[in-house]
């Protein structure tokens, strides 16, 4: 096999590593994956890197990089290296990293994954063999990981003198009671006063602030419209990193970022969950899924609102509407709240 490790080491050099802080595009991550990177699959294709790159579509500058490290265009956002390897340049918005990464896990993990996988990419090959395994590599990361990401966040996060709430595709699954889907990330709200605080609380992270695009090393006060915090450490399991976003609860209700006349009692916002996670009320977690101005909802948060929908009561959807007629006019997730209820 490839000596992979050093091709990832590569991207990083020649593309920028936007982990080290002050630039606006760069590798944000890189990992194996593919069947090919499977040992028990290593015959069926080539093992892969996939890229997470800013900007998500490669620049006439990256593009010329990656043509000197060797790479050669084969189709839409995938490479082939003379070396043997395959460079796909992940959609961020579609969570298909995420996906490969616990796909990559079950067929490491069980013979008979990888023996059925290799049965269906001989015959049909492997956009059919990825869609027929996904379930169970769910079901396995869900047996494997479950809620471990949550729990090493909280345990971290327990010196905090303030109220925090798990956020984003994390909340859902703990509104369901179990993982429905892989996660890039695990997003936590914390109110803004208390950021002052995270340094000591999480001393041997790594905290970096995206300001204007680009990551600086966090010193609060993050002042508006800054608000993103992204915490690290190398013993966080399954996902990336914690994205720490801060939130107004001024007065004893949630304020929503984008529209701060759009509230909701704390004491409605947050509930808790299983293993006594606090988490942000589903309908709150769909509107910021919902988009914003200009930008349509993400495959991945389109999917999250038909699985989470049949679970909102009339109360939840009623105020879901209503925040949606009021920020996004003529939404498309409006017709669906209507259906069924009077």
């Amino acid at each position: 096999m490839p000596d992979l490790d050093m091709a990832a080491a590569d991207l990083r050099r020649a593309l920028g590593d936007f982990l080290e802080r002050d630039r606006q595009d760069g590798v944000f991550h890189v990992q194996v994956g593919g069947p090919g990177s499977v040992p028990a699959l290593a015959d069926l294709d080539a093992p892969e890197l996939h890229l997470d790159l800013l900007p998500e579509v490669p620049t006439d500058a990256q593009r010329a990089a990656l043509g000197a490290l060797g790479y050669v265009p084969e189709s839409g956002q995938t490479w082939r290296h003379p070396a043997g390897h395959r460079l796909v340049v992940c959609d961020h918005s579609a969570g298909w990293r995420a996906a490969q990464s616990a796909l990559r896990r079950l067929l490491t993990d069980d013979p008979r994954a990888s023996a059925a996988y290799r049965q269906i990419y001989v015959r049909h090959g492997r956009l059919a063999a990825d869609g027929a395994l996904l379930p169970a590599a769910l079901k396995h990361d869900a047996r494997r990981i479950g809620f471990s990401p949550l729990q090493f966040a909280a345990h971290a996060l327990a010196g905090l003198d303030a109220p925090w709430t798990v956020a984003g595709g994390y909340a859902l699954d703990l509104h369901a009671g179990h993982v429905t889907r892989v996660h890039d990330d695990l997003d936590i709200e914390i109110p803004r006063e208390a950021q002052g605080q995270l340094p000591d609380v999480l001393r041997g992270w790594r905290l970096d602030a995206s300001v204007k695009g680009a990551y600086q090393p966090f010193r609060p006060p993050l002042e508006p419209p800054s608000h993103q915090i992204h915490a690290r450490h190398p013993d966080l399991p399954a996902v990336l990193m914690v994205d720490l976003m801060l939130t107004d609860l001024s007065g004893g209700l949630w304020h929503y970022r984008r529209d701060p006349a759009i509230t909701r009692p704390l004491a409605e916002a947050r509930r808790v969950g299983p293993h006594g996670l606090p988490y942000l009320a589903p309908e709150i977690v769909l509107l910021f899924k919902a988009g914003s101005a200009g930008r349509e909802p993400r495959g991945k948060d389109q999917s999250d609102f038909e699985r989470v929908l049949p679970m909102l009561d009339t109360a939840a959807r009623a105020w879901l509407r209503g925040a949606l007629e009021r920020t996004r006019p003529g939404h498309g997730w409006v017709e669906a709240l209507d259906e069924g209820w009077g």
